[in-house]
C-alpha cells in the first residue's frame, strides 16, 4: 500500500484559529490545518482540511465521500480531494480538502457563497431548500457571468446521477467568490458534500450477497436529485429524468453529460480497491465494494440510454 492510500492520523493537526467548528450543514465538522510538512503525499502542508464523522449507522459515508472523489478525478468533475482520518479520540471520518484560500493562488477567490443565500427569495420552504429548480440554478449563474455554469451543471447532475446524490441542496453548492467592490468575478465552487450516495444507508447484511439488475433498477427508481427541472415543484425529480430535461433544452449540456459517462464501468473496483486496505475497524469489505460497481454500472447504462448515447 502506497502512503496515499494510509488512513490519516490527525492526532497532530491543529484547529483553523478563525473557525475550528464548520457551522454550515445537518452535522456540525472542524476546520483542521494541515502540518508543515504534509505527512502524506495528497494533502497540502499548511492548508484548511473539514473533517466530518458521520453518526454510527451513516459510517459507510465515509466511502461514498472518498469514492466520490476518486470517481470525480476520473471523470473530470470537480470534486474536492477526499482521505479517510481518524482523530486523536478514535472517531473516523472523511478529511475533505477546503477548495479555497490556497496559498499559492494570492488573486484567487477568497470567499465562498452557498447557494441557499443567491436563492433566498426563490426558496418557500427553508427546511427542505424548496422550491429548488436547475432551469432557475442555471440562470442564476448565467446572471452571475460564470462562463462554464452550464457545463458545470451538466457535469454536476450527471455525476449525482451516477452515485446516486439525493441531497444536492442549496447548501450543497455555490459559488466562490474573488475581487474588490464591483470588480467582484464568480466562479462554480467543486460538487461537495457527496456522501449521502452510493447505498450509504444500506448495511452489510442487506449487500453481503449481489443484487440482480432487476433489483438493483428498482432500487435506483426510488431515489430522485433534489432539484426539480422547472421551478414551482416542491419535490425532486429522478436522476435521469432530470439529465434528460437538461439534454432537450441544451444539446451542449447532453453532449457534455454524454462524457462524463465515457469510461468503463468495470474499472471503478480497480480504482477504487486501496480502500479496502485502509486500517479502520469497520473497513470497506469486499462486498460494499462490489454493490458500490454494480450500483455505478446500472445507473451509467440507464442514463446512456436516456441520453441516446
Amino acid at each position: 500500500m502506497s502512503e496515499a492510500c494510509k488512513l490519516i492520523d490527525l492526532s497532530d493537526w491543529t484547529p483553523d484559529e478563525d473557525n475550528p467548528i464548520f457551522p454550515i450543514g445537518a452535522q456540525p465538522k472542524r476546520l483542521l490545518v494541515c502540518p508543515t510538512p504534509a505527512p502524506t503525499p495528497g494533502l497540502i502542508a499548511g492548508h484548511n482540511y473539514l473533517f466530518k464523522v458521520p453518526p454510527s449507522w451513516k459510517r459507510h459515508q465515509v466511502w461514498s465521500e472518498v469514492i466520490a472523489s476518486i470517481l470525480g478525478a476520473r471523470l473530470g468533475v470537480s470534486v474536492p480531494r477526499c482521505f479517510v482520518a481518524r482523530d486523536a479520540g478514535g472517531n473516523v471520518g472523511a478529511l475533505i480538502e477546503f477548495f479555497y484560500r490556497y496559498a499559492d493562488q494570492v488573486a484567487g477567490p477568497d470567499r465562498f457563497v452557498h447557494a441557499s443565500d443567491l436563492l433566498q427569495r426563490t426558496i418557500l420552504d427553508k427546511k427542505s431548500g424548496r422550491p429548488h429548480s436547475l432551469k432557475l440554478n442555471v440562470r442564476l449563474c448565467r446572471a452571475l457571468k460564470i462562463a462554464d455554469a452550464a457545463t458545470w451543471w451538466a457535469k454536476a447532475i450527471a455525476f449525482d446521477a451516477l452515485i446516486g446524490n439525493t441531497d444536492r441542496h442549496p447548501q450543497n453548492w455555490g459559488v466562490l467568490v474573488a475581487g474588490p467592490g464591483l470588480q467582484l468575478r464568480y466562479s462554480m465552487a467543486p460538487a461537495f458534500d457527496n456522501g449521502t450516495s452510493l447505498g450509504y444507508e444500506l448495511q452489510d447484511d442487506r449487500i453481503e450477497r449481489p443484487w440482480d439488475r432487476a433489483r438493483l433498477e428498482n432500487y435506483i427508481r426510488r431515489g430522485t436529485h433534489h432539484c426539480s427541472w422547472e421551478y414551482g415543484s416542491m419535490k425532486g425529480v429522478g436522476h435521469a429524468e432530470l439529465c434528460r430535461a437538461f439534454a432537450q433544452v441544451d444539446s451542449e449540456a447532453g453532449q457534455t453529460m454524454q462524457a462524463v459517462l465515457n469510461f468503463e464501468a468495470e474499472m471503478v473496483p480497480h480504482w477504487c480497491s486501496w480502500l479496502k486496505h485502509v486500517e479502520i475497524e469497520n473497513p470497506l469489505s469486499d462486498a460494499r465494494l462490489q454493490f458500490v460497481a454494480s450500483l455505478i454500472d446500472a445507473r451509467r447504462s440507464r442514463l446512456t440510454a436516456v441520453l441516446g448515447g
